[in-house]
């Protein structure tokens, strides 16, 4: 089993910073854009600015400054992402993890968790190395391993919506942020990183959604657009 393996991106539009935009702070950005080969098919997001939070994170630890420094820093290049795909979201998800069935899933979208917290997505059990794929075509916008999940993929697909993957145990060494993915694209292996360790490994899957101009979003509950991938 590949150990954890968070490799940032190195492809050529890596070079491409993004140094039009601005942080709240004036310090600029430098985080990845989507990969230019791929036309703008939203052009009017490409020169747009995130507004500042209205009631932005307070942290109370040195990991939640880092956490919400990362998200800061990602929000700047989020419109960059919404650019690229198109306004009709995916009416279905297909099954992210490998020889998995949506039959298998129990329901745990909103249980309580530790810290007074609601479970935003839904928990996919499989052993440790199992590949997961994207449930749909999209962008990957983040690859990090800062997130309360430990190490996480987040793509944006259609309808702007984010997909957001966690607790892997490694990531493909190729994988990029800023790359396009297909829902054959395996974007990590299960694992039990961050916040689910000693947990049985699995999947945590979100899908947020919400307004693309003000870069807000509020989680769904994916399990009822799931389907299995035959």
């Amino acid at each position: 089993m590949a150990s954890r393996d968070v490799r940032r991106p190195a492809a050529a539009w890596v070079c491409l910073l993004v140094l039009g935009t601005v942080l709240a702070s004036g310090a600029a950005s430098a985080q990845t854009l989507p990969d230019p080969a791929w036309p703008d098919l939203e052009p009017a997001f490409a020169a747009h600015v995130c507004p500042p939070s209205e009631n932005p994170p307070v942290a109370r630890t040195e990991a939640e400054r880092a956490r919400f420094e990362m998200r800061a820093r990602y929000r700047t290049v989020m419109p960059a992402f919404y650019a690229k795909v198109g306004p009709v979201p995916d009416a279905l998800l297909l099954m992210p993890v490998e020889g998995v069935r949506v039959s298998q899933v129990t329901d745990t979208w909103q249980a309580p968790r530790g810290g007074g917290r609601l479970h935003d997505g839904q928990d996919i059990f499989a052993p440790v190395g199992t590949p997961v794929r994207s449930a749909t075509a999209g962008f990957v916008y983040r690859i990090d391993d800062l997130s309360l999940g430990g190490l996480t993929v987040t793509i944006i697909g259609d309808g702007y919506k984010r997909y957001f993957y966690t607790h892997f145990d490694s990531v493909p060494g190729d994988l990029l942020e800023g790359q396009r993915v297909t829902t054959d694209t395996v974007i990590g292996f299960i694992g039990t990183s961050g916040n689910a360790a000693g947990t049985p490994p699995h999947l945590h899957f979100g899908v947020y959604a919400g307004d693309p101009w003000a870069c807000e979003w509020r989680a769904i509950d994916p399990l009822p657009r799931m389907v299995d991938r035959d």
